[in-house]
């Protein structure tokens, strides 16, 4: 690059202005629509209601409520 690409090159970006990153602003931004969606998330529910799930049923049951076919 010779030095009158490098002064054209000046003149061109000299009308840029890039911000630098804000990574903490970010980030903050990203736990606070975190906790937001937890704080929703949790009024929404309903506290009475508890759900409990039989593992072994659960892995093993067919979508329409027929029993399924275990390979062994």
């Amino acid at each position: 690059m010779t030095r009158r690409d490098q002064e054209l090159l000046d003149r061109q970006l000299r009308g840029l202005h890039i911000q630098p990153r804000r990574n903490g602003t970010l980030m903050l931004a990203i736990v606070a629509v975190f906790l937001a969606g937890i704080c929703l998330g949790s009024l929404r529910s309903e506290a009475g209601e508890t759900v409990h799930f039989n593992a072994t049923e659960t892995a093993l049951s067919a979508p329409g409520g027929s029993n399924p076919t275990v390979l062994r």
